[in-house]
This record gives C-alpha cells, structure tokens and sequence, in this order.
C-alpha cells in the first residue's frame, strides 16, 4: 500500500487512477506484493542447476526393482538444501548420468568422485579420496577375497553417514576478535565458513553422541548374533556387544555420558574409518598402540593398566564375576539402606506425635512427646 501510494504521490496527474481502483482489488494487490516478499526467505536454494527436482519433486516418483520392493525416487528440496551437500550439484555425484532426462539408472553413486566445489583455502577441487582409501584398507572395506555374502554386509558410506544434517556453530560462539584478525588477509566469505567448520569439528570428534554411534554400530550389524555367525567372525567380536554394554564405558554411555568412550573411540583414530583387526599392527587396539588411545581419557596409563579387558566377559572371569556380585550387593545394599532409615525414622517420629506435613519447605510439625515429658509445654 505505501509502494502504491508513493507512485500516486510522485505522478499527481494519475490521481483519478485511486478513484478507478476498489479496495478489493487494493486488498489483492497489497497480498500479492506480501505473498510475493514473504516466500524470498523461504524458498530453499539448492545446487538445482539442471532441475532435477521438476521430477524429482513429486513425492510418488519411484519404481518396483526386481525383487519387488518400492523404491523411492523423491528428493524434499527443503531438507536437501539444508544437508552436507546442498552447494553440489547432482551430476557431481551421479556422474553415469549423461543426459537429460536420463535414462534407468543402473549404477550407485561413487563417494570417490572428485566434486566441482573448491573448500576455503584450497585452489583444488574436494574430494573423498583420501578418506576412502583409508576405509579400504580398513576390516570394514570390501576385499577381493570376501564371500558375497560378506561383501554385501559390510557397510557402506551411506549406511553411516545417512547424509546428517549439517550442525552450524551458531555465530554468538565464533569469537569476533579471531576472525577479524584472520580477515586481515583472507577473504570473509571463505574465512568464516572455514572457521565455522573447523570448530564444529573440535567441539566434538564426529557429529554423533556416544549413544548414537554405539548404536549404528549395534543395530543391524554387531548386535546380530545369527548373522555375525554366518560372517564366521571370532567368538570375542560375537560377543562384543553384550560385553561392552556390561563394561564401565558401556553402562557410563547408557546412562548419558557423553565423555565415556564409544566404539570410535578405541577402535580408531581421528581418521575415524581406520577400523582394523587387533593382531593389525595399524590397529588402534593392538597392544603397541593402545596405551595411547587410553591416554586420551585416562592419566598415568601403564604397562599393567593396557592389560585391562575393556570387554569382560563376566561369566568366564571368576575373579571380575566375584567383584561384580559384590558391588551389586554393595550399591543396592546402601540404596535400600538409607532408604530403610528414612522410613524407620518416619515410624518413629509418628510415634512421637510429630505430624508428617508438607508446608512451607519442611515435613514434620509438632512437638514431640519426648520433649513435653521432659521439659513440659513450651
């Protein structure tokens, strides 16, 4: 309405237009223009450049694959311009795709692909490479001598990484004197977002909880008895989930900690893929190597202290089974305890003549009769 009466103002001639004008068409004309600024703000922008969502966009879009399952073909714009992704665009990663539209799609996408996005500070374009050959090499990579059977249940990149919500650090924490410093030499643009991800990444080692991460690897893998015994692995890594749930880290996490270790956090190192078998020399948990992966929590860690199972197996451990009863009886022992005195103290005030009386912050009213037979009325 202000853009409307402005116009009328700077051209007077047109003022016989306001008298053509009736306020239902001033009413549509004042929603439009609302409609039309309100939705700049909303609409999400993702790397779309060959629009692929004017297909992709519809939520039914899918097929029946040859064992009779529905896959799903729908891409949400609004949650895709809001992931780790969202500046690159789909060719990038669907690198078979030649033309469009394009034709089935018979190949899965490559995490190796080198992208066409340039990180701050780097004139090269980004890529995964590094960080899959390290995977590779890993127990969980795919060997040439693996069954496939083994192959296919080993995991992959997007059975982690599920492509997780990118977490920004919020601009209250970037401390403004760092960046300002920083700019002095570097381009704002990529500087801060630099910045940004770099300290998201110190204020923790992986963008999961400790809970979480134990279950990934939990659910529908290790936890899998019938299928870790078809996978012929070793009795301790049959076990590993049940004896780690037993541990101090184990119960520690599933209570909440969120500083006890997890699975990630003995079994790699900050390359977080390079998961290896113990008898590995590369291995984090093997003997050469793991008193400086409980260094990382633990101080004064010695020779003794790296001889400490991590996974006990309480049934076959005589002397951790005998410890473990004791304090068992030793927690509930003190629980039921104090909770015992409290309620023989209850009866025995009750028998005094205090009364039992939430008020004003406190529970017992009264004078008790102890007090009155020895000193009388107050």
């Amino acid at each position: 309405m202000k853009l409307l009466r402005l116009f009328l103002d700077i051209h007077p001639e047109r003022k016989h237009v306001q008298m053509v004008l009736s306020t239902g068409v001033k009413m549509s004309l004042f929603l439009a223009v609302l409609f039309t600024f309100s939705t700049i703000g909303i609409r999400a922008e993702a790397a779309d450049k060959e629009n692929c969502l004017m297909c992709h966009k519809y939520r039914q879009i899918g097929r029946i694959d040859e064992q009779g399952r529905k896959r799903s073909y729908y891409v949400n714009e609004n949650i895709y311009a809001n992931t780790t992704h969202r500046n690159v665009p789909c060719r990038d990663c669907h690198t078979y795709i030649t033309r469009i539209p394009h034709d089935p799609v018979t190949e899965e996408v490559n995490c190796a692909n080198q992208c066409h996005i340039k990180p701050p500070f780097s004139k090269e374009n980004f890529s995964h490479r590094k960080i899959i050959d390290i995977y590779n090499k890993s127990v969980h990579g795919i060997k040439k001598d693996d069954s496939e059977e083994l192959k296919a249940a080993k995991p992959y990149c997007k059975y982690c990484h599920l492509n997780p919500i990118y977490r920004k650090v919020a601009a209250e924490r970037i401390a403004p004197n760092t960046l300002l410093r920083c700019l002095n030499c570097h381009d704002k643009k990529g500087v801060t977002q630099a910045y940004k991800h770099i300290t998201h990444r110190l204020r923790r080692k992986t963008s999961r909880s400790p809970q979480e991460i134990v279950e990934l690897c939990s659910k529908n893998c290790h936890e899998d008895v019938e299928k870790m015994e078809k996978l012929k692995v070793s009795h301790e890594t049959l076990e590993a989930v049940e004896t780690y749930k037993e541990s101090m880290h184990g119960k520690s996490v599933l209570l909440g900690s969120q500083n006890s270790a997890d699975c990630i956090s003995c079994h790699a190192s900050s390359a977080i893929h390079d998961i290896y078998k113990k008898e590995d020399k590369n291995a984090t948990i093997n003997i050469a190597n793991r008193a400086k992966i409980c260094e990382q929590c633990h101080k004064g860690v010695n020779e003794r202290f790296i001889q400490i199972d991590v996974h006990p197996n309480l049934e076959k451990d005589p002397i951790l089974h005998f410890a473990a009863i004791n304090l068992t009886f030793a927690f509930y022992g003190s629980v039921f305890g104090l909770l015992g005195l409290a309620l023989l103290e209850t009866i025995g005030r009750k028998k005094d003549g205090i009364k039992w009386q939430i008020r004003q912050g406190t529970t017992w009213r009264g004078v008790s009769k102890r007090w009155l037979n020895k000193y009388g009325p107050k």
